[in-house]
């Protein structure tokens, strides 16, 4: 059984948002809190013509990007591995 724990979070100048996690996994929303926060505030300082709410979305767009690239990138290195077992399996199963 998961321990639950209710935790808010509060994003930028947003409303804070309520909802139910597996306390193990708090450390996790903790950091993202904390990531999305800092880049939203350096940006806001440096975008200062922007909206709050056109700032956010470029830390969004900031995150879902290093999602993108670090999934592709998985993906990628998955798909080399698996053709280095294919080889290393034909180099070991080769009967002469």
């Amino acid at each position: 059984m998961n321990d639950k724990l209710r935790v808010t979070i509060k994003i930028a100048d947003v409303e804070p948002i309520h909802f139910e996690i597996d306390r193990d996994e708090e450390i996790v929303y903790r950091k993202a809190e904390f990531h999305v926060n800092r880049l939203w505030a350096d940006w806001r300082q440096a975008l200062k013509n922007k909206s709050s709410q056109d700032v956010l979305a470029r830390v969004a767009l900031a995150f879902a990007e290093l999602y993108y690239r670090k999934s592709d990138e998985l993906e990628s290195q998955a798909r080399m591995i698996d053709n280095f077992e294919k080889q290393l399996d034909d180099l070991l199963l080769k009967v002469d």
